[in-house]
């Protein structure tokens, strides 16, 4: 008893103080995939995709000859005198024959579903067999977000229908109300089953929905489900009836939040791609404004809807931007920025190509123009192209203004741009290098401001500017109204705590925040962002030769934007090259005197509106009289 409760207490101690590793479950490691590869004319294709296309070419070769000996065969028999016995014997080889079609055809569905999506495999006449492919396409009886309802139409004959949709898209009164109601209760269609096309009967006579399709694939039919669409399978046909049921929870149409207006429309756009076509439409009136939808993606099916007015854009930019986005090969696109790096020019070109926008007013606007519109399900933003320099300079308010007001407004926008690209570089240059430049009154102001400040000019640069993008991002990243609070504050406190503390100068405190102001004056936030850019270079230049360095980097700036192209068109247009003015470039003219459109979108109909637009003006029967 005594040892026992002596070896315990000293086991009790030992386990205390000596170290012993903590029971854990055994760690998880994700084991890396190794896929084989075979590369066919400069494609690498999986070997197991090689191996199987090879197999099912030898399956059907071989099915080709024994069906070509079968009909010789039976061709040479059916010549014989024993009627009776031969045509039995030819069934029951028939027979034989398309019960081995039937294995080859489940053989090369599988084969053409390397992937497992079927997108290659057309629809069955067996819907049994279009049960069992969705099933092995959307997991079930695992996945629970898809719904398939089997149901018998008709009386004379029963036809079994298979409706499938998935839940959460659709609308759950438009299923039940205009498609399984009409369907379940159809007529006696016995006249119309002996036709050719029941399809076009249902579509026609039976489904009281506004838009209805016929698909002939499993990629339609993923692409009809995946968007909020029912599918509708008959049995003993090769076609399926798309059905528009979409009726998805989305946010509401808002206020725009980074393009906001004074004047203008107060409408934005939303994540529902059809929200926002609409909303393009009430904004332009026009007959032949078209909107064409090309799928992207292959295993996230997004929808892109391309828009452009047809008689007045030109038909070689729509085509261009058609091949672009069809010849995206990727899983998914979700946004409309992943889209843009896929079709612009220059994707390592840190200046936007085309022009991101969340109003409507704005894009209507551009489409009249001749440029075409691009929007992608999911994101609330359109992108406009082709677009110049000179374009993303322009702000919504520019139009709602007074004239001589709005031009104000953008002298103010162009000397914010060169200040926020050149102005750290060219005060370091010359605090640097050319002392000469600056008055003796201000020279000798900052020098005294310098004089306890332990760093060079440079290092309080970098240190300022890393420190107000800091304060930038954290206000962005911060919810609501804190995150601008904290925004103001923290800048006002590290300016000063800075200063105080003798690690930058006052000017340099001044100059930064001089700079940061001019860069919100830019409308785009992403010509502002490659501004920001393009400013480091500069300070990097200005510190190894001076002005001499700006002078250069300025020049091949300048350059770079001559060789870029947005679409087709010159970037720095109409400047560089020379072409016929608008009257909507740095500065605008009056909305009267903008007759023609921008030479150089090419467009079908240059002419915007008459050479006398005002003709109340010049009218006599009016009294009236050309002021102009």
């Amino acid at each position: 008893m005594g040892k026992s409760m002596i070896s315990n207490l000293i086991t009790g101690i030992k386990e205390v103080l000596v170290y012993q590793p903590p029971d854990e479950p055994t760690p998880f490691v994700l084991k890396e995939t190794v896929m084989e590869k075979a590369e066919i004319d400069g494609e690498f294709f999986p070997s197991a995709a090689v191996t199987e296309g090879i197999r099912e070419l030898e399956f059907m070769v071989n099915y080709a000859k024994k069906l070509e000996v079968f009909i010789q065969k039976s061709s040479k028999d059916l010549r014989s005198k024993e009627k009776h016995e031969i045509v039995k014997k030819i069934r029951d080889e028939f027979e034989m024959i398309q019960s081995e079609w039937k294995e080859i055809k489940k053989y090369t569905q599988k084969n053409h579903s390397i992937d497992g999506m079927y997108n290659n495999t057309v629809i069955s006449t067996e819907i049994s067999e279009n049960q069992r492919i969705l099933e092995s396409v959307y997991q079930l009886p695992v996945n629970k977000d898809v719904v398939i309802r089997n149901i018998t139409i008709s009386d004379q004959p029963k036809i079994k229908a298979l409706v499938v949709f998935m839940d959460g898209l659709i609308d759950k009164k438009i299923i039940n109300m205009t498609l399984l109601e009409p369907l379940m209760f159809m007529k006696n269609i016995q006249e119309r089953v002996q036709g050719e096309d029941f399809i076009g009967f249902v579509m026609e006579e039976c489904l009281p929905s506004g838009q209805a399709s016929r698909i002939g694939s499993f990629k339609e039919v993923q692409q009809a489900i995946n968007t909020g669409d029912a599918v509708v399978f008959f049995d003993g046909s090769g076609e399926a009836v798309a059905v528009e049921t979409k009726g998805y929870e989305h946010r509401s149409i808002g206020n725009p939040t980074t393009e906001q207006s004074v004047r203008g429309s107060q409408n934005a756009f939303t994540e529902v791609l059809r929200v926002n076509t609409a909303l393009i439409r009430t904004m332009l009136h026009a007959s032949d404004l078209v909107t064409e939808m090309i799928p992207i993606g292959a295993r996230g099916h997004s929808n892109c809807a391309i828009m452009y007015i047809k008689s007045i854009t030109n038909e070689e930019l729509v085509e261009e931007v058609k091949r672009r986005i069809s010849s995206i090969s990727t899983d998914i696109v979700t946004d409309s920025g992943v889209l843009e790096h896929f079709i612009e020019d220059f994707p390592r070109n840190p200046f936007p190509q085309t022009l991101s926008t969340e109003r409507p007013d704005r894009v209507a606007i551009h489409l009249s123009e001749g440029r075409v519109a691009i929007f992608i399900d999911g994101s609330p933003f359109g992108h406009i192209l082709p677009v110049s320099f000179f374009t993303l300079m322009h702000s919504s308010d520019d139009f709602s203004l007074n004239l001589y007001y709005t031009n104000m407004l953008r002298l103010v926008r162009w000397l914010g741009a060169l200040l926020s690209l050149l102005l750290p570089g060219i005060y370091l240059a010359i605090s640097t290098f050319h002392q000469e430049a600056i008055p003796t009154e201000l020279l000798l102001s900052i020098a005294a401001a310098r004089s306890q400040v332990p760093f060079p000019t440079i290092v309080e640069i970098l240190f300022m500017e890393f420190s107000f993008e800091l304060i930038r991002e954290g206000g962005l990243r911060i919810p609501g109204i804190l995150g601008s609070t904290i925004g103001i504050v923290g800048a006002l406190i590290l300016g000063q705590t800075a200063v105080a503390a003798k690690i930058v100068s006052p000017i340099m405190v001044i100059v930064i925040a001089l700079t940061g102001l001019a860069s919100y004056s830019i409308p785009d936030y992403r010509l502002a962002s490659a501004f920001r850019l393009s400013r480091f270079i500069f300070v990097l230049l200005a510190m190894s030769m001076g002005l001499i360095g700006v002078a250069c980097g300025f020049l091949l700036f300048i350059a770079m934007l001559c060789s870029i192209k947005s679409f087709g068109m010159p970037y720095l247009s109409p400047l560089a090259p020379r072409t016929v003015n608008g009257g909507d470039t740095i500065f605008r003219s009056s909305a009267y005197h903008q007759r023609r459109r921008p030479d150089a979108l090419n467009t079908k109909d240059e002419i915007r509106q008459n050479k006398n637009s005002r003709s109340w003006i010049t009218d006599p029967a009016k009294g009236g009289r050309d002021f102009e």
